[in-house]
C-alpha cells in the first residue's frame, strides 16, 4: 500500500513538473542569453537532416553541443564587435531590404499593374496631343493659365476644328511643328501631334491611363503630366495582332529629294523587285543608310518604333507580303513582312513586366498603398498649417544650394505623427537645409508642399518599414538567422580560416606532431602512355621499350614516335601523351590492372623496366612501363598540406570552442530538454 502511494506521489510530481514545460521555457542559459524550447526545436528541425516525425535523441543531444557552440561564437562575434563593421551592415542590410520588399510593396496592387500592363499589350492605341507645358517654378496663377489656354483648346477641338492644324498653332511639343533652316526652309515635316501606335508602358503612365480610357475619336480633359497639360485625341483603338516584328524596307526620304523624285524613285525600286530581289534594290535605292547594307533589315519592332502607317500596312498582310509603295510624313516607302511574333503568355512575360513596373512611375501605387495602410495602422497625425511660419523663413536661394537656416526660428511645433515618432517644424528646417542643391528654381510654396507629401511619405514607410520585424515573425527569424549566418562566418573566418592560412609556424609544428597520419601508401614509379587507337600497339610497344632499355627520358622518347610515325605538331599531344607519376592503388585504372591486381607478374623492389599492356577498346590503348615500387612512407608538408591545413583548421576550432565554453558560463536544464519529443 505504501509503495502504491509512493508510486503515484512520483507520478502525480512529474506530471507537475512536465506541466509547467512550455514552448517558452528557457532550455538553455549562455552568459545571461535565454534560449527557448520553441527556438531550439526550431532550429534543430531546419537543420535536421532527417525528415522523420520522430525525433532521434541521440542526434537531438549532438545538436544540442553544436547549438552551444553556434551560440558561443555569436557571442564572442558580438564582443569583437563584427556586427558594427561597415561590410557586415551593408551586406545584411541589403539582405534584409530584400525580404522587405515583398511586405512593403503590396503585391495585390503589383499583381493588378501587371495584369493591367500585359492587358493593355493585347491592343494598340494612335493617339495624338497637344501639349502646354507647366514650367516647374509657376505658380498657382501660371498653373490656372496654362489650364485655361488647354481648356479653350480642347474646345475648338470639340466643336471641329482639325486637330493637327491645332497642335501645330498650339502645342509646346516642337515635333508637332517640324524643323525649319535659317532660310524658312522646312527640314522635317511635323506630325500634328500625331504620336503613331503604342502599348502599354512606352508612353508615361498618366498618359498612357488615359489613352486606354478613351473611345476612338474621344478628345480629353487636360491631362497633367510632368511636362504639362496634354489634350489627347485618340484616332485609332485596334486588337494588336502581333507583339513585335522583323521586316525589310525600302525608304525614299523626302528630305533628300522632292516630292516627285520620291514618288519616281520608289516606284522605279518596286518595279525591280520582282527582277533584282528585294535585298538588292534595298542597297541600291534606300535613304535609310543603317539598314540599306543590311538587307533593309528592321527587326524585333514594336508599333512605337515606326511610322504609323507601317502598322496599318502590317496588320493587313501575312508573312512574305511585299507592300505597295505607301507615303508618310518621312518619304515613301515599300515593305516586306518577315516575321510576326505574338504576345508571349502572362507567365512568361511576368518577371519582364514586374521589372519595368519598378523602373516607372507607376510603381509609386504599391509604395503609396503601403503609406495608406500604415497611416492608419499606426494612427498618423499630421497639421499642414505648421507650414506657414516655415515658408516665411524660405527664400529662393535654396535653388542654389546656399540657403541658410534661420537662427532665431522656435519651430518646436508638431506637424505630423506616425506611432511614437513625432516630427516638428524644426526637424522639417533640418531636413531643407540637409538636402537642399542646385535645381530649377520653382514656386515655392509649390515646392515646399511638394518636399513636405514626400518627406511625409518617406518618413512613413520608414516607420512602418521598422516595424516589420515586430509584425512579422518569420521575417525577423529569416533576417535574424541571416545575420547569425554572416556572424558565424565572419567570426569563423577571423579565428580559425584565415589564421589556418597565415599561422605558417603553427601548421608546421601541427604537422610534426601529427606526420604519422599523412601517409604514402605503397607506390609504383610508372609512366602511362595514352595512344591514339589509329597507330599500331605493337609498333608503338617495340619503340617503347627500345628507349626505355637505352635510358630515354620520357620526352624524348615521345619524340622517337612523333618522328616515326609522321605525326604533326598539330596532331601530337592527341596522338601520343603519358603520365609520369608515383601511383598508390586507385590513383589510375590502367596502373591498378597491369601493376596491383596484375596475379599473373610478380612486380618487387628489384624488377626494372617491365612494360605491359592495357588495351582498350573505345578510342585509346595505353601501355604501363613501371619502374619500382616505393615502400610506404610519410608525406612531406608541401605533399599533404591541403588535409593538414584541414585538420590544422578542425584543430583551430576544437580549441577555440574548449577556450569560449570556459570564457562564457552556460547551462542547460535538462528537464525541459528531455520534455522534447
Amino acid at each position: 500500500m505504501k509503495r502504491t502511494i509512493i508510486t503515484t506521489l512520483l507520478l502525480f510530481l512529474g506530471i507537475s513538473v512536465y506541466a509547467q514545460i512550455s514552448d517558452t521555457s528557457t532550455i538553455i542559459n549562455i552568459d545571461g542569453e535565454k534560449v527557448s524550447k520553441a527556438e531550439f526545436l526550431n532550429m534543430y528541425q531546419k537543420n535536421s537532416a532527417s525528415n522523420q516525425s520522430k525525433i532521434d535523441r541521440n542526434d537531438l543531444r549532438e545538436y544540442l553541443d553544436l547549438f552551444i557552440n553556434y551560440k558561443l561564437k555569436l557571442k564572442e562575434a558580438k564582443r569583437l564587435g563584427l556586427d558594427t563593421t561597415k561590410t557586415f551592415l551593408e551586406e545584411t542590410n541589403k539582405y534584409r531590404q530584400q525580404l522587405a520588399e515583398p511586405y512593403i510593396n503590396d503585391r495585390t496592387i503589383t499583381d493588378e499593374l501587371i495584369q493591367e500592363a500585359y492587358d493593355r499589350e493585347k491592343e494598340f492605341v494612335r493617339a495624338s496631343h497637344i501639349l502646354i507645358t507647366v514650367p516647374n517654378n509657376a505658380t498657382p496663377n501660371d498653373t490656372l493659365i496654362a489650364y485655361k489656354k488647354a481648356m479653350m483648346i480642347r474646345d475648338k477641338a470639340i466643336k471641329g476644328e482639325d486637330f493637327s492644324k491645332l497642335a501645330i498653332e498650339y502645342s509646346d511639343d516642337p515635333s508637332a511643328k517640324g524643323k525649319q533652316s535659317s532660310d524658312g526652309k522646312t527640314t522635317s515635316r511635323g506630325n500634328g501631334g500625331d504620336l503613331g501606335f503604342f502599348s502599354s508602358m512606352t508612353m508615361i503612365y498618366p498618359f498612357e491611363n488615359a489613352c486606354y480610357n478613351m473611345k476612338k475619336g474621344d478628345i480629353s480633359m487636360p491631362i497633367r503630366t510632368n511636362f504639362g497639360y496634354h489634350i489627347i485625341k485618340l484616332t485609332d483603338r485596334i486588337n494588336a495582332p502581333f507583339y513585335s516584328f522583323d521586316i525589310k524596307h525600302i525608304w525614299i526620304n523626302n528630305e533628300n529629294h522632292s516630292e516627285q523624285e520620291c514618288k519616281s524613285l520608289i516606284d522605279e525600286a518596286y518595279s525591280k523587285i520582282n527582277t533584282l530581289g528585294f535585298d538588292s534594290v534595298a542597297k541600291a535605292y534606300s535613304d535609310d543608310k543603317y539598314s540599306a547594307n543590311n538587307s533593309g533589315w528592321l527587326q524585333n519592332q514594336r508599333p512605337h518604333q515606326v511610322p504609323a502607317e507601317y502598322i496599318s500596312m502590317l496588320v493587313t498582310m501575312k508573312e512574305k507580303d511585299l507592300s505597295k509603295p505607301f507615303q508618310t510624313r518621312f518619304g515613301w516607302h515599300i515593305i516586306k513582312a518577315i516575321n510576326f511574333y505574338y504576345l508571349p503568355s502572362l507567365e512568361n512575360q511576368k518577371i519582364e513586366i514586374e521589372n519595368r513596373i519598378s523602373k516607372d512611375m507607376r510603381s509609386y501605387k504599391t509604395i503609396e498603398s503601403f503609406a495608406e495602410k500604415s497611416k492608419k495602422e499606426y494612427g498618423f497625425k499630421e497639421d499642414k498649417t505648421k507650414l506657414e511660419p516655415i515658408i516665411k523663413v524660405v527664400t529662393d536661394s535654396i535653388f542654389s544650394g546656399t540657403w541658410q537656416k534661420p537662427k532665431n526660428f522656435n519651430g518646436t511645433k508638431e506637424l505630423f505623427r506616425i506611432g511614437d515618432e513625432s516630427f516638428t517644424q524644426n526637424d522639417f528646417i533640418e531636413e531643407l537645409y540637409t538636402s537642399q542643391r542646385k535645381q530649377t528654381p520653382e514656386y515655392l510654396p509649390t515646392f515646399l508642399d511638394k518636399f513636405y507629401n514626400s518627406l511625409v511619405l518617406g518618413k512613413v514607410v520608414e516607420y512602418a518599414n521598422n516595424k516589420l520585424e515586430d509584425k512579422y515573425p518569420e521575417l525577423k527569424a529569416n533576417i535574424d538567422e541571416f545575420r547569425n549566418g554572416v556572424l558565424i562566418f565572419a567570426i569563423t573566418d577571423k579565428m580559425v580560416w584565415t589564421k589556418s592560412l597565415i599561422d605558417s609556424v603553427g601548421l608546421e609544428s601541427f604537422y610534426n606532431k601529427n606526420k604519422e597520419n599523412y601517409m604514402w601508401q605503397k607506390r609504383a614509379d610508372a609512366t602511362v602512355w595514352s595512344i591514339d587507337s589509329t597507330m599500331d600497339l605493337k609498333k608503338v610497344f617495340k619503340i617503347i621499350a627500345k628507349c626505355n632499355k637505352k635510358g630515354l627520358t620520357n620526352d624524348q622518347t615521345k619524340d622517337k614516335l612523333i618522328k616515326k610515325f609522321n605525326v604533326t605538331k598539330d596532331n601530337e599531344r592527341k596522338t601520343f601523351n603519358y603520365i609520369w607519376r608515383k601511383f598508390e592503388k586507385g590513383d589510375n585504372k590502367n596502373v591498378d590492372n597491369v601493376i596491383f591486381n596484375n596475379n599473373d607478374i610478380v612486380l618487387n623492389d628489384n624488377s626494372k623496366n617491365i612494360i605491359e599492356i592495357d588495351k582498350n577498346k573505345s578510342f585509346r590503348n595505353y601501355i604501363v612501363v613501371f619502374n619500382q615500387f616505393i615502400a610506404p612512407q610519410i608525406k612531406t608538408l608541401d605533399e599533404c598540406k591541403g588535409i593538414a591545413t584541414s585538420d590544422y583548421q578542425n584543430y583551430l576550432e576544437s580549441q577555440w570552442i574548449k577556450d569560449l565554453r570556459a570564457k562564457y558560463p552556460y547551462n542547460v536544464d535538462y528537464n525541459v530538454f528531455d520534455s522534447i519529443r
